[in-house]
């Protein structure tokens, strides 16, 4: 199994940068690689949290209906004759 990882470089106040140490070093220890787990880690739950909002609009809109030429059954033998 091949794993790429790539790098990437950025520029963060000095607040910012104590703050991801700190958080580094009180979850992982301060192990080698604890800044990049830090960071993945915030980066899936901001993904997470997208994922979760597309789909409640999604149910939202649901629930409103579609406005359209399609009817939406509530039973599939409502298809049929």
């Amino acid at each position: 199994m091949v794993i790429c990882m790539g790098n990437v470089m950025i520029s963060l106040d000095d607040d910012y940068e104590a703050l991801l140490r700190k958080l580094a070093q009180e979850k992982y220890g301060g192990k080698k690689g604890s800044l990049s787990e830090i960071v993945q880690e915030a980066l899936t739950k901001m993904q997470d949290k997208s994922r979760t909002e597309e789909i409640s609009e999604f149910k939202k809109m649901l629930e409103k209906g579609f406005k359209g030429k399609y009817k939406m059954y509530k039973n599939r033998s409502e298809i049929y004759d």
